[in-house]
Protein backbone atom coordinates (compact mmCIF):
# COMPACT_ATOMS: atom_id res chain seq x y z
CA UNK A 1 0.00 0.00 0.00
CA UNK A 2 0.90 3.52 -0.26
CA UNK A 3 1.47 6.52 1.83
CA UNK A 4 -1.19 7.63 1.75
CA UNK A 5 -4.32 7.79 4.71
CA UNK A 6 -3.72 4.89 6.65
CA UNK A 7 -4.66 3.45 10.38
CA UNK A 8 -1.52 4.93 11.63
CA UNK A 9 -1.58 8.26 10.42
CA UNK A 10 -5.54 9.26 10.66
CA UNK A 11 -6.00 12.40 12.97
CA UNK A 12 -9.34 14.03 11.49
CA UNK A 13 -12.36 12.23 11.21
CA UNK A 14 -15.61 13.83 9.84
CA UNK A 15 -18.24 11.63 10.53
CA UNK A 16 -22.02 11.88 8.69
CA UNK A 17 -23.76 11.38 12.00
CA UNK A 18 -27.03 10.72 9.89
CA UNK A 19 -28.57 11.29 6.21
CA UNK A 20 -32.16 12.34 7.81
CA UNK A 21 -32.96 15.92 7.98
CA UNK A 22 -35.45 18.33 10.01
CA UNK A 23 -35.19 20.84 7.06
CA UNK A 24 -35.73 20.57 2.96
CA UNK A 25 -33.36 22.98 1.83
CA UNK A 26 -33.41 23.50 -2.19
CA UNK A 27 -30.10 23.36 -2.81
CA UNK A 28 -28.87 20.38 -0.50
CA UNK A 29 -27.81 16.93 -2.30
CA UNK A 30 -30.49 15.20 -1.00
CA UNK A 31 -32.67 16.65 -3.73
CA UNK A 32 -32.36 16.43 -7.18
CA UNK A 33 -32.78 19.69 -9.49
CA UNK A 34 -36.62 19.56 -9.81
CA UNK A 35 -36.51 19.68 -5.78
CA UNK A 36 -37.29 15.79 -5.71
CA UNK A 37 -36.48 13.52 -3.11
CA UNK A 38 -33.29 11.33 -3.64
CA UNK A 39 -34.84 8.54 -1.60
CA UNK A 40 -32.42 5.71 -1.99
CA UNK A 41 -29.90 8.27 -0.37
CA UNK A 42 -32.12 9.79 2.23
CA UNK A 43 -33.33 9.07 5.54
CA UNK A 44 -32.04 5.59 5.69
CA UNK A 45 -29.09 5.53 7.71
CA UNK A 46 -27.10 6.94 10.85
CA UNK A 47 -23.84 6.16 11.96
CA UNK A 48 -24.19 3.89 15.38
CA UNK A 49 -22.49 4.42 18.42
CA UNK A 50 -20.80 0.77 17.65
CA UNK A 51 -19.86 1.82 14.48
CA UNK A 52 -17.72 4.34 16.06
CA UNK A 53 -16.72 1.74 19.03
CA UNK A 54 -15.75 -1.73 16.92
CA UNK A 55 -15.46 -0.25 13.64
CA UNK A 56 -12.84 2.45 13.74
CA UNK A 57 -11.83 2.50 17.44
CA UNK A 58 -10.16 3.11 20.30
CA UNK A 59 -6.53 3.50 18.69
CA UNK A 60 -7.70 5.64 16.05
CA UNK A 61 -9.89 7.84 18.32
CA UNK A 62 -7.29 8.01 20.88
CA UNK A 63 -4.96 9.77 18.46
CA UNK A 64 -7.24 12.50 16.70
CA UNK A 65 -7.00 15.95 16.89
CA UNK A 66 -10.31 16.59 15.29
CA UNK A 67 -13.72 14.55 15.34
CA UNK A 68 -16.49 16.32 13.66
CA UNK A 69 -19.90 15.71 11.64
CA UNK A 70 -20.43 17.98 8.88
CA UNK A 71 -22.65 15.79 6.34
CA UNK A 72 -23.63 15.81 2.85
CA UNK A 73 -26.80 14.35 3.25
CA UNK A 74 -28.15 15.05 6.75
CA UNK A 75 -28.29 16.58 10.14
CA UNK A 76 -26.09 14.76 12.95
CA UNK A 77 -28.43 15.85 15.88
CA UNK A 78 -31.03 13.41 14.12
CA UNK A 79 -28.78 10.62 15.00
CA UNK A 80 -30.27 8.98 17.90
CA UNK A 81 -26.78 8.40 19.45
CA UNK A 82 -25.23 11.80 18.49
CA UNK A 83 -25.01 13.18 22.22
CA UNK A 84 -23.17 9.27 23.23
CA UNK A 85 -21.01 9.22 20.50
CA UNK A 86 -19.85 12.27 21.30
CA UNK A 87 -18.96 11.35 24.93
CA UNK A 88 -17.84 8.06 23.92
CA UNK A 89 -14.93 10.11 21.97
CA UNK A 90 -14.77 12.68 24.65
CA UNK A 91 -14.08 9.48 26.85
CA UNK A 92 -11.25 8.66 24.94
CA UNK A 93 -9.56 11.56 23.73
CA UNK A 94 -10.06 14.19 25.63
CA UNK A 95 -7.59 16.68 23.87
CA UNK A 96 -9.14 16.03 20.45
CA UNK A 97 -11.66 19.03 19.19
CA UNK A 98 -14.82 18.46 18.69
CA UNK A 99 -17.34 19.94 16.32
CA UNK A 100 -21.07 19.92 15.07
CA UNK A 101 -22.64 21.25 11.65
CA UNK A 102 -26.50 21.78 12.31
CA UNK A 103 -29.78 23.73 11.57
CA UNK A 104 -30.17 23.72 15.07
CA UNK A 105 -34.12 23.05 14.56
CA UNK A 106 -34.23 19.19 15.95
CA UNK A 107 -33.88 17.85 19.52
CA UNK A 108 -34.66 19.55 22.77
CA UNK A 109 -32.94 22.24 25.05
CA UNK A 110 -32.04 19.90 27.09
CA UNK A 111 -29.95 17.93 24.39
CA UNK A 112 -28.20 21.03 23.32
CA UNK A 113 -27.45 21.65 27.59
CA UNK A 114 -26.03 18.61 27.94
CA UNK A 115 -23.80 18.81 24.37
CA UNK A 116 -22.78 22.05 25.54
CA UNK A 117 -20.94 20.09 28.39
CA UNK A 118 -18.30 18.74 26.31
CA UNK A 119 -17.16 21.30 24.90
CA UNK A 120 -18.38 20.52 21.16
CA UNK A 121 -18.25 23.68 19.10
CA UNK A 122 -21.75 23.67 17.31
CA UNK A 123 -21.74 25.76 14.17
CA UNK A 124 -24.81 26.64 13.28
CA UNK A 125 -26.21 27.20 9.67
CA UNK A 126 -28.78 30.28 10.07
CA UNK A 127 -29.69 31.90 6.88
CA UNK A 128 -31.17 35.28 8.15
CA UNK A 129 -33.89 36.25 11.09
CA UNK A 130 -37.21 34.97 11.89
CA UNK A 131 -38.89 36.64 8.95
CA UNK A 132 -36.02 34.48 6.74
CA UNK A 133 -34.37 31.59 7.49
CA UNK A 134 -37.22 29.49 6.50
CA UNK A 135 -37.36 30.83 3.34
CA UNK A 136 -33.78 28.64 2.41
CA UNK A 137 -33.87 25.91 5.86
CA UNK A 138 -37.47 24.67 5.21
CA UNK A 139 -39.31 23.41 8.06
CA UNK A 140 -36.44 24.95 10.40
CA UNK A 141 -39.07 26.55 13.13
CA UNK A 142 -37.47 30.09 14.62
CA UNK A 143 -38.60 29.57 17.87
CA UNK A 144 -37.81 25.71 18.57
CA UNK A 145 -33.85 26.90 16.61
CA UNK A 146 -33.52 30.19 19.02
CA UNK A 147 -34.79 28.11 22.22
CA UNK A 148 -31.83 25.85 21.17
CA UNK A 149 -29.03 27.99 20.51
CA UNK A 150 -29.91 30.08 23.63
CA UNK A 151 -29.97 26.50 25.68
CA UNK A 152 -26.29 25.34 23.96
CA UNK A 153 -24.53 28.97 24.63
CA UNK A 154 -26.09 29.56 27.95
CA UNK A 155 -24.71 26.58 29.11
CA UNK A 156 -21.36 27.23 28.25
CA UNK A 157 -21.57 25.84 24.34
CA UNK A 158 -18.79 27.07 22.10
CA UNK A 159 -21.61 28.79 19.46
CA UNK A 160 -20.46 30.01 15.70
CA UNK A 161 -23.08 31.02 13.55
CA UNK A 162 -23.07 30.73 9.52
CA UNK A 163 -24.72 32.95 7.70
CA UNK A 164 -25.78 31.92 3.64
CA UNK A 165 -25.91 35.31 1.73
CA UNK A 166 -29.24 34.93 -0.58
CA UNK A 167 -31.13 37.79 -2.21
CA UNK A 168 -33.44 37.67 0.97
CA UNK A 169 -31.88 38.14 3.24
CA UNK A 170 -28.40 40.43 2.70
CA UNK A 171 -30.00 43.69 4.25
CA UNK A 172 -30.36 41.85 7.09
CA UNK A 173 -26.34 40.97 7.54
CA UNK A 174 -25.39 43.46 10.10
CA UNK A 175 -29.02 42.92 12.18
CA UNK A 176 -27.87 39.60 12.52
CA UNK A 177 -24.44 40.12 13.21
CA UNK A 178 -25.29 42.37 16.13
CA UNK A 179 -27.95 39.18 16.73
CA UNK A 180 -25.04 36.78 17.06
CA UNK A 181 -22.49 39.17 19.58
CA UNK A 182 -25.46 39.49 21.93
CA UNK A 183 -26.50 36.86 22.71
CA UNK A 184 -22.99 35.34 22.57
CA UNK A 185 -21.35 33.78 19.21
CA UNK A 186 -18.18 33.59 19.45
CA UNK A 187 -18.08 33.59 15.73
CA UNK A 188 -20.36 35.07 12.57
CA UNK A 189 -19.10 33.90 9.15
CA UNK A 190 -20.90 35.38 5.91
CA UNK A 191 -20.80 32.94 3.40
CA UNK A 192 -22.18 32.34 0.00
CA UNK A 193 -23.00 29.23 -1.78
CA UNK A 194 -21.70 27.60 -4.82
CA UNK A 195 -25.16 25.08 -5.84
CA UNK A 196 -26.60 27.84 -7.94
CA UNK A 197 -24.79 25.83 -10.82
CA UNK A 198 -25.63 21.90 -11.29
CA UNK A 199 -26.14 19.07 -13.36
CA UNK A 200 -29.73 18.48 -14.08
CA UNK A 201 -31.47 15.11 -13.80
CA UNK A 202 -30.66 14.24 -17.38
CA UNK A 203 -27.26 15.78 -16.91
CA UNK A 204 -27.41 18.81 -18.49
CA UNK A 205 -25.42 21.80 -17.06
CA UNK A 206 -27.38 24.67 -15.84
CA UNK A 207 -26.29 27.74 -14.78
CA UNK A 208 -28.95 29.54 -11.99
CA UNK A 209 -29.49 32.87 -11.01
CA UNK A 210 -33.12 31.71 -9.20
CA UNK A 211 -34.41 28.81 -8.04
CA UNK A 212 -38.71 28.39 -8.28
CA UNK A 213 -39.35 26.99 -4.65
CA UNK A 214 -42.69 26.23 -3.39
CA UNK A 215 -44.46 29.67 -4.22
CA UNK A 216 -41.60 32.16 -3.44
CA UNK A 217 -38.10 32.34 -5.47
CA UNK A 218 -34.47 32.03 -4.08
CA UNK A 219 -32.34 34.71 -6.21
CA UNK A 220 -28.47 34.93 -5.65
CA UNK A 221 -27.41 38.16 -4.01
CA UNK A 222 -26.93 40.89 -6.07
CA UNK A 223 -22.89 40.81 -4.58
CA UNK A 224 -22.78 37.35 -6.03
CA UNK A 225 -24.33 38.07 -9.09
CA UNK A 226 -21.46 40.70 -9.45
CA UNK A 227 -18.50 38.34 -8.77
CA UNK A 228 -17.18 34.66 -9.97
CA UNK A 229 -18.78 32.08 -7.02
CA UNK A 230 -15.41 31.32 -4.33
CA UNK A 231 -13.54 28.92 -5.32
CA UNK A 232 -14.74 27.96 -9.07
CA UNK A 233 -12.47 26.49 -11.31
CA UNK A 234 -12.56 27.83 -15.07
CA UNK A 235 -13.25 24.38 -17.12
CA UNK A 236 -10.40 25.28 -19.66
CA UNK A 237 -8.40 25.01 -16.69
CA UNK A 238 -9.55 21.34 -15.73
CA UNK A 239 -8.98 20.20 -19.38
CA UNK A 240 -5.74 21.70 -19.91
CA UNK A 241 -4.50 20.96 -15.89
CA UNK A 242 -6.15 17.54 -15.56
CA UNK A 243 -3.99 15.08 -17.11
CA UNK A 244 -0.55 16.79 -16.22
CA UNK A 245 0.57 17.71 -12.40
CA UNK A 246 -0.41 16.13 -9.26
CA UNK A 247 -3.60 17.00 -7.29
CA UNK A 248 -3.04 18.46 -3.66
CA UNK A 249 -5.57 16.14 -1.60
CA UNK A 250 -6.75 18.64 1.31
CA UNK A 251 -7.53 15.07 3.32
CA UNK A 252 -3.75 14.67 2.96
CA UNK A 253 -1.74 17.36 3.85
CA UNK A 254 -0.51 19.95 5.82
CA UNK A 255 -0.30 17.50 8.87
CA UNK A 256 -4.26 16.77 8.10
CA UNK A 257 -5.17 13.44 7.40
CA UNK A 258 -8.64 12.90 7.18
CA UNK A 259 -11.11 10.54 6.37
CA UNK A 260 -15.44 11.02 5.38
CA UNK A 261 -17.34 8.36 7.32
CA UNK A 262 -20.57 8.43 5.15
CA UNK A 263 -23.65 7.27 7.48
CA UNK A 264 -24.13 4.09 5.39
CA UNK A 265 -20.73 2.89 6.29
CA UNK A 266 -19.27 4.23 3.47
CA UNK A 267 -15.64 5.96 3.53
CA UNK A 268 -13.58 8.26 1.25
CA UNK A 269 -11.20 10.92 2.34
CA UNK A 270 -13.71 14.12 2.28
CA UNK A 271 -17.27 14.92 1.91
CA UNK A 272 -16.69 16.82 -1.23
CA UNK A 273 -16.39 13.17 -3.38
CA UNK A 274 -20.54 13.15 -2.38
CA UNK A 275 -22.22 10.05 -2.12
CA UNK A 276 -20.37 7.39 -4.02
CA UNK A 277 -22.49 5.79 -5.85
CA UNK A 278 -23.84 8.96 -7.42
CA UNK A 279 -21.02 10.41 -8.17
CA UNK A 280 -17.76 9.95 -9.95
CA UNK A 281 -15.97 7.72 -7.00
CA UNK A 282 -18.37 5.15 -8.79
CA UNK A 283 -16.20 5.09 -12.12
CA UNK A 284 -12.98 3.25 -9.71
CA UNK A 285 -15.37 1.31 -7.37
CA UNK A 286 -15.92 -2.30 -8.31
CA UNK A 287 -17.51 -3.54 -5.05
CA UNK A 288 -19.07 -1.24 -2.64
CA UNK A 289 -18.60 -3.97 0.75
CA UNK A 290 -15.12 -3.35 0.01
CA UNK A 291 -16.01 0.36 0.95
CA UNK A 292 -17.79 0.11 3.96
CA UNK A 293 -16.83 -0.24 7.85
CA UNK A 294 -20.15 -2.81 7.58
CA UNK A 295 -18.25 -5.21 5.76
CA UNK A 296 -14.75 -4.58 6.13
CA UNK A 297 -12.69 -2.88 8.91
CA UNK A 298 -11.14 0.50 8.57
CA UNK A 299 -7.71 -0.44 8.13
CA UNK A 300 -8.72 -2.79 5.15
CA UNK A 301 -10.56 -0.25 3.36
CA UNK A 302 -7.82 2.32 3.77
CA UNK A 303 -5.53 -0.43 2.21
CA UNK A 304 -8.15 -1.41 -0.46
CA UNK A 305 -8.60 -0.75 -3.87
CA UNK A 306 -10.64 2.49 -3.95
CA UNK A 307 -8.01 4.33 -1.71
CA UNK A 308 -5.25 2.96 -3.85
CA UNK A 309 -6.67 3.99 -7.12
CA UNK A 310 -7.11 7.39 -5.41
CA UNK A 311 -4.05 8.02 -4.51
CA UNK A 312 -2.68 6.77 -8.10
CA UNK A 313 -4.67 9.51 -9.44
CA UNK A 314 -3.35 11.93 -7.51
CA UNK A 315 -0.14 11.49 -8.07
CA UNK A 316 -0.99 11.37 -11.32
CA UNK A 317 -0.02 7.92 -12.30
CA UNK A 318 0.28 6.07 -15.76
CA UNK A 319 -3.38 4.97 -16.96
CA UNK A 320 -4.41 6.11 -13.76
CA UNK A 321 -8.28 7.34 -13.67
CA UNK A 322 -8.37 10.81 -12.25
CA UNK A 323 -11.45 12.39 -10.42
CA UNK A 324 -11.94 16.31 -11.71
CA UNK A 325 -13.31 16.36 -7.89
CA UNK A 326 -10.38 16.48 -6.48
CA UNK A 327 -8.66 18.81 -9.45
CA UNK A 328 -11.62 21.40 -8.64
CA UNK A 329 -12.05 21.07 -5.10
CA UNK A 330 -7.93 20.92 -3.92
CA UNK A 331 -6.30 21.94 -6.80
CA UNK A 332 -2.76 20.97 -8.11
CA UNK A 333 0.62 21.33 -7.47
Amino acid sequence: MSNYITIENINHINAELSNFCNSACPMCPRYDSDLNLIKDISNNSHTSLDDIKNKIGEKVISQLKLFRSCGNLGDGTMNPECLEIYQYVKSINNKTKLSLNTNGGARDTAFWQELAKLNVTVIFSIDGLEDTNHLYRRNVKWTKLWNNVESFISNGGQAHWDFLIFKHNEHQLIEAEQLAKKVGFKKFQKKYTTRWNDFDSDGNWLERTKIKVDDYELEMSSHQQQNIHPGAVKKSSTVNNLFEKNVVCKSYSNNNVEIYLHANGYVSPCCWLGDLTIHESKNIIKNYSEVSIKNKTLEEILEGEYFQSLWNGIQNKSGAYRLQTCLQTCGIN
